[in-house]
């Protein structure tokens, strides 16, 4: 599943996706102040909470 989240300010992308590779995210992108990624439906919520911890995302 595709999801996007705005992002609290510019973030390393290379940062992000090493936060992103436990949950199994992929083919993350920062489009226009918005984070972009690829994510197993039931990963989402963790990895969405580690990315709001590490204050990425609010």
């Amino acid at each position: 599943m595709k999801v996007s989240y705005p992002l609290k300010e510019t973030a390393d992308l290379k940062e992000i996706k090493e936060s992103l590779k436990p949950f199994g995210g992929r083919c993350a992108k920062i489009v226009e102040g918005t984070l972009e990624y690829q994510i197993k439906e039931e990963n989402e919520s963790a990895a969405y909470d580690a990315l709001k911890d590490k204050g990425y995302i609010d």
